[in-house]
């Protein structure tokens, strides 16, 4: 006993006879991105746009040198003999030809100048043609100091901020009368599936609007114009609500597409007229016309060897396609040569760039190939 309780006493336990010193706590390093500087944070590289693949699908990418000659494991019963094996083979990497490195250059070059509308002109198109639903988050009344989300409908007007129709019993419409109006609408792109596809971020001060400012503005109006079934805009307890400052705008518009167009940019930034009567057009080309989709990418973007193409995003500058190739789906930007003004223009446009990518020898080519396979699977069915 006494010896436990000396033992106690020099810093450690006794516990069945053995005296057990204290672990002493290590404070880990904090772990920082690559290329990161704690020092100077502002001075930080931008990120890797292939930070989002695995690791041995960037082109930065190479395999570790082992040893070619190790005797590789192989099932029971195997030789030994058979299974020396060279690393490499095993990762699925395939060496980039001179040709192939010369052609991805190329299109990087093409995309980089390929035109775009501003990020401010996409935030604001966004949300005009989004689906009208969106999350609102609040600053919560039933725990203090954390915040709330809520799906809510909403209708954009003509500066683009949301207008709002709240009941008296919802969570997010506490919030905003109890705790305050400081809240934050995240809206995603009509269709919206992951990251790959765009959305917004709409931060500044939500108020209530009185009646006869909803009546001298038409909000009921508007409101009914995006949700037309929205009949409760006309029960008591429902009350108009707007964003009626805009503090901040974040945007993503794919990956390695982001930016934080000021207030003003998105306030004063027009929505694009021909979103409004893309899905058809982009319908009718998918449908029926999807050879000459892949005939324009390879003659105006310069990508060989196109498997298929198929139109995923339609604006007054141009198209986003997404592209397969080499077992690879990809999107690329593929721009007009001038800005369409309506929709009989971006007809005249597809015409014209079809015709001229239809001239390509080299398209025509690679047009008539894909078509033999097609051609001997109809002859093996009838």
């Amino acid at each position: 006993a006494a010896g436990g309780e000396g033992g106690s006493g020099g810093g450690g336990e006794a516990r069945g006879g053995r005296l057990r010193k204290k672990r002493r706590s290590r404070r880990s390093k904090p772990r920082y991105p690559k290329g990161f500087d704690p020092e100077n944070p502002k001075k930080t590289p931008p990120p890797d746009p292939e930070r989002w693949l695995p690791k041995r699908e960037r082109s930065n990418y190479r395999p570790r040198k082992k040893d070619k000659n190790r005797i590789a494991r192989g099932p029971q019963g195997s030789t030994s003999g058979a299974a020396r094996v060279d690393d490499r083979a095993t990762t699925n990497v395939k060496e980039l030809s001179e040709e192939e490195k010369a052609v991805q250059a190329a299109v990087m070059e093409h995309q980089r100048g390929a035109a775009r509308l501003t990020m401010a002109e996409d935030a604001r198109s966004l949300v005009a043609y989004s689906s009208g639903y969106a999350v609102l988050s609040t600053l919560s009344s039933q725990v203090d100091g954390y915040p709330n989300g809520a799906l809510v409908g909403f209708a954009p007007d003509a500066s683009g901020l949301p207008v709002f129709v709240f009941s008296a019993m919802s969570s997010h419409t506490k919030d905003l009368s109890k705790v305050g109006g400081q809240a934050a609408l995240t809206v995603t792109a009509k269709g919206f599936e992951g990251a790959a596809d765009g959305r917004v971020t709409l931060i500044g001060d939500v108020e209530r609007v009185g009646k006869e400012q909803v009546e001298k503005e038409g909000l009921k109006e508007l409101y009914r114009e995006r949700h037309p079934n929205a009949f409760w805009v006309d029960f008591g307890d429902f009350t108009f609500y707007r964003m009626a400052s805009l503090k901040a705008v974040n945007f993503v518009g794919g990956f390695a597409r982001a930016a934080a167009p000021s207030p003003d940019e998105y306030l004063s930034a027009e929505v694009d007229p021909i979103q409004a009567f893309a899905a058809p057009v982009m319908g009718h080309m998918n449908d029926d016309h999807a050879e000459s989709t892949v005939a324009m990418v390879m003659h105006y973007v310069g990508l060989p060897d196109v498997e298929a193409a198929q139109l995923v995003a339609l604006d007054r500058l141009g198209f986003m396609v997404q592209v397969t190739r080499q077992g690879q789906t990809f999107k690329l930007r593929l721009p007009f040569p001038r800005a369409a003004a309506d929709r009989k223009d971006v007809k005249s446009l597809i015409v014209e760039m079809t015709q001229a990518a239809y001239k390509d020898e080299s398209v025509q080519a690679h047009l008539a190939a894909l078509a033999k396979p097609e051609e001997s699977a109809a002859a093996a069915g009838a």
